[in-house]
């Protein structure tokens, strides 16, 4: 008679997860990593999807999607990881100074009184711009660049006027009529940045024009 056969030992399950996915240089999945007999799997946070072959995130667009739960009148903003809802509105009337809105991202200021200068000196137009940023970009990063279609002045002057964030962020001139908001230091999300931007038109050192730019950037909890 023969030896009796020996049971076959079943190789102990490597966790792939735990062996790779703790060092930046090693990782095999974007998100979360699980193990899985004789495999893995990668898992994305909610708002974005596996890219199976790459094993990466993507965004999910809601907005174009029509994924969101903006209601009517609000415009709906996709971020990395999710949306947001925004509704810009105009300044209410001051000073005799008032408003109309001429697009969705746009207030344009109304005739002035011939008497007024405080009207005379208020912001021509007013633009809200919106901007999905990932956590811990790498910086310096322009964000924003702001100019002027109908320049007749002969100098633009850009400056930061107010907002959360103000020291994360420097405006810097481009060329003669361009001027650009960087990001200066890393931001952890999730987080909301706003900055109020304003560009003002000169000739012959008196003031033709001032143009306010609103600046929310929406940090997403995530790097991707």
């Amino acid at each position: 008679t023969g030896a009796p056969a020996m049971p076959r030992s079943v190789p102990p399950d490597v966790d792939e997860c735990q062996l790779f996915q703790s060092s930046p240089q090693t990782r095999l999945c974007l998100h979360d990593c699980v193990n899985l007999p004789g495999s893995y799997r990668c898992l994305c946070p909610p708002g974005y999807l596996l890219h199976a072959d790459r094993n990466v995130c993507e965004d999910v667009n809601e907005c174009a999607g029509k994924q969101h739960n903006c209601t009517q009148g609000d415009l709906c903003i996709n971020t990395f990881g999710g949306h947001r809802c925004v509704r810009p509105k105009c300044p209410p009337p001051r000073h005799n100074t008032s408003y109309v809105k001429t697009s969705a991202f746009q207030c344009e200021r109304n005739p002035c009184p011939m008497e007024s200068r405080a009207c005379r000196l208020a912001a021509t137009s007013i633009s809200f711009h919106y901007l999905p940023l990932q956590s811990n970009r790498t910086v310096p990063r322009v964000l924003f660049k702001m100019s002027t279609t109908r320049f007749v002045g002969d100098s633009l002057r850009f400056a930061i006027m107010s907002g959360r964030g103000q020291g994360v962020f420097t405006v810097r001139r481009s060329d003669r009529q361009t001027g650009e908001l960087v990001l200066t230091s890393p931001v952890a999300g999730p987080a909301t940045l706003e900055v109020e931007l304003e560009m003002s038109e000169f000739s012959r050192k008196v003031l033709l024009g001032k143009h306010i730019f609103k600046v929310t950037a929406f940090v997403s909890p995530y790097e991707f």
